[in-house]
């Protein structure tokens, strides 16, 4: 069908014939099997078991789009057609980081010939001298004649009479005679006369530092005919004025480099006669600090990414860098592998102080801001719904890195935070202007203490269960907390940090003699239930330790946990116990880090593992960043808890307060209640803890419970306010009736209330 163009576009010009009549039935057949075959082949899809053909559904065009547009088909075939430049040029000359890798090698390679030219210098005067040797033997050889010497030994050792000897050496005269006649000869040493002549006369006018350039076209022709005579010596050709390019050790990597690394002895990768195959070209990072590549393992080799991971250490001699320098991970496929080699430490220099330091506020679901990479890149590492545990020896910055991480969570109002300090120093005062709770030292209070706060704090995530129920699925899809229900419900993240936990954790005090569990086994259980399932409520623990193994923080607290940092470590077993087990036997060993880095470790999440430095908050910053996470609470009106001067759950001083507040609201807060009353109401909200026989009393028997429960109060009473200022006395009256019990007033000044 031909087509013409038209005032109103392109029209068909010609008709269709139908030719199916006029052929015969063999014919057709063969012509309907071609064109089946043929569209067995085309990629609309697979053929119709019903009929053999390819049947393809049809399209419905747009309103308003006409159902052929042969113009827009012309178009979409002219651009197919077209120069398409960018498919023409290799991507070898469009891609940055290819030449950035090429001028990483040219300036390479030009240093180091630079540093080998004296070698290079003295091989070319040697290789001058033997031309000079070489040129001088030859010369005579011609013009003396001397091949027939050779021959007049060859006939004298035969035993040929005195006259053939005679007429060999009268030939030689007369050949020599006609060489040096010759004007090939003449010119030559003519030419030779003059340049030197000139040589010397331009050394005596201009001095003989200038005359030495003049000299080059003379070592030039001298070294070629030096050339030769080595030439003639190895025909194998092993002589090289210039050394190949070592690569090795200046952080460029090269094709060749890579492959015989991975055949090196002590990696054994590769077999002999083996190479990886690489994908794209290998290239230079923005910053040109490292070389980075992709490549796939032969499958002949039966090697994975693991492997070469695992390799690390010999992988890293073998390129002669540093094991810090090398980052190798899985890319793609089991056999893919992504590998960077950095230029020099990368995390060399003085550590890169935090953003966190200027910025006015954060938003936690956006991450924590914690370390730069081995690239030099900030990680912002993500708290919600993964946490964090840190492990280390002692001083090589474990409380940094929770600090660097904790200070997301003071600059986002909407984040409550819980704080122990196992340590007892400053490095965790300045939260106190914020925090919720904020318990400092292993005294027996302040352990008592944790205890009830971290027991109180599973109730309260049992209640965030209960409200997330509540909410419909289109307000909770996933079951879990959102910015949304955050700011709409006002569920709040909570994020306990506890330093040093292995000192809380090691308490072996118990509330009662008769009772079975210690205060460190109560933290313990306490710690394990809110890693495991808090987090999808916003728990947000991030612990720190500097015995992070088995035997002090138990492994069902650790691999609730998933994400990880580990600092220097003085075992492999403890490296492991941070990281995951078998972390070092894949080439992931904090043991084997640097000392001389403060804060560089290694960091484990579900992504992989990976090299970090954290990033660097002072005390004073620290403490100005935590000033103005208090100002952006009371802005927001969610400053609570002892920051604020309050009571009961909120100001985490005990759950007891709080059901005594609860108890005195339900009875519309009257001024005194009985401690008969107090025991009622506290039965209703816990029967399990204040019914009477939770306390071993009979119900009709009410002078014992008050008794006894009145006992228990107290004692529950003096252990929540214990490490505070306050107090709250038993009070008697006889108005209304004799009796003892609690006025709401003194309640709320003992709970911080006024």
């Amino acid at each position: 069908m031909s087509t013409t163009e038209t005032e109103r576009g392109i029209e068909n010009e010609a008709q269709l014939v139908d030719l199916a009549p006029y052929r015969d039935a063999e014919t057709l057949t063969r012509i309907e099997e071609a064109a089946r075959d043929a569209a067995r082949t085309t990629p609309a899809g697979l053929p119709d078991l019903t009929t053999g053909t390819v049947r393809l559904d049809k399209v419905d065009a747009p309103a308003g789009t006409p159902a052929e547009d042969e113009a827009g088909v012309l178009e979409i075939l002219d651009e197919r057609d077209g120069w398409n430049l960018r498919t023409l040029v290799p991507e070898s000359l469009t891609d940055p980081g290819v030449w950035r890798q090429r001028r990483a090698e040219w300036v390479n390679a030009a240093q180091f010939h630079a540093l080998r030219s004296p070698v290079y210098l003295w091989r070319v005067a040697k290789v001058s001298a033997l031309g000079a040797r070489v040129a001088s033997r030859d010369a005579w050889s011609y013009l003396g004649a001397t091949e027939y010497g050779d021959i007049a030994d060859k006939v004298r050792r035969t035993k040929a009479g005195p006259e053939h000897i005679a007429d060999l050496r009268a030939d030689r005269r007369k050949e020599a005679k006609a060489r040096r006649r010759e004007p090939l000869t003449v010119y030559g040493l003519t030419g030779c006369t003059t340049y030197t002549a000139a040589l010397l006369a331009l050394g005596e006018t201009w001095g003989w530092i200038m005359a030495a350039p003049v000299l080059l076209p003379v070592f030039g022709v001298l070294y070629a005919l030096g050339r030769r005579e080595l030439i003639r010596r190895q025909p194998d050709g092993t002589f090289a004025l210039m050394d190949a390019p070592d690569f090795t050790g200046a952080g460029v990597l090269t094709d060749e480099g890579l492959n015989a690394a991975l055949r090196a002895r002590n990696v054994g990768i590769l077999k002999d006669g083996e190479e990886v195959t690489i994908r794209g070209f290998i290239a230079r990072e923005p910053g040109d600090k490292a070389s980075v590549v992709r490549f796939d393992l032969p499958r002949s080799a039966g090697k994975t990414a693991k492997e070469v991971a695992a390799k690390r250490e010999p992988l890293a001699a073998a390129l002669a860098v540093d094991a810090i320098q090398l980052s190798i991970r899985q890319d793609g496929h089991e056999g893919g592998v992504y590998m960077r080699v950095a230029d020099s430490h990368p995390f060399g220099g003085d550590p890169v102080p935090s953003p966190l330091e200027t910025a006015e506020r954060w938003n936690i679901w956006d991450g924590a801001p914690t370390f730069v990479d081995e690239t030099g890149s900030i990680t912002a590492i993500e708290l919600l719904f993964f946490g964090l545990l840190v492990g280390a020896m002692p001083r090589q910055g474990k409380t940094f890195t929770a600090r660097a991480a904790a200070a997301a969570a003071v600059l986002d109002p909407l984040c409550r935070m819980i704080v122990a300090d196992g340590k007892g120093g400053k490095d965790w005062s300045a939260t106190a202007l914020l925090a919720e709770a904020y318990i400092r030292g292993v005294t027996e209070p302040a352990v008592r203490r944790l205890t009830h706060v971290l027991e109180d704090l599973v109730g309260e995530m049992e209640e965030g269960y209960d409200a997330l129920f509540e909410l419909p699925d289109e307000v909770c899809p996933e079951g879990k907390l959102t910015p949304e229900i955050t700011r709409d419900h006002k569920i709040y993240p909570v994020v306990l940090i506890i330093d040093e936990l292995q000192r809380y954790l090691e308490d072996e005090g118990k509330e009662e003699e008769d009772d079975k569990l210690t205060y460190g086994k109560r933290i313990e259980k306490a710690l394990i239930t809110l890693a495991k399932v808090g987090p999808a409520v916003g728990l947000i623990p991030i612990l720190a330790s500097q015995k992070p193994t088995g035997d002090a923080v138990p492994s069902a607290l650790r691999d609730a946990i998933p994400q990880r940092i580990a600092h220097l470590c003085a075992t492999y077993q403890m490296s492991d116990s941070v990281l995951g087990t078998g972390s070092s036997a894949s080439g992931w060993n904090a043991k084997d880090l640097a000392p001389a880095f403060k804060g560089m470790g290694i960091h484990a999440d579900e992504t992989g593992l990976r090299f970090m430095r954290s990033l660097l908050i002072k005390l004073p910053g620290f403490r100005a960043i935590c000033e103005r996470g208090r100002a952006l609470r009371i802005e927001a009106g969610t400053l609570a808890g002892e920051a604020a001067g309050q009571a009961g759950r909120a100001a985490r001083v005990g759950g007891i307060l709080a059901d005594l507040i609860a108890v005195f609201e339900d009875r519309k807060n009257p001024e005194r209640l009985a401690t008969t009353e107090i025991l009622d109401g506290l039965a209703e909200l816990d029967p399990a803890t204040w019914a009477p026989a939770a306390l071993g009393v009979g119900e009709e028997d009410q002078a014992t419970y008050a008794r006894t429960g009145g006992t228990a109060l107290r004692k529950r009473l003096d252990e929540a306010l214990d490490g505070t200022d306050r107090t709250l006395a038993v009070r008697s009256w006889t108005s209304g009736g004799r009796a003892n019990g609690y006025y709401l007033a003194d309640l709320r000044k003992a709970a911080g209330m006024g």
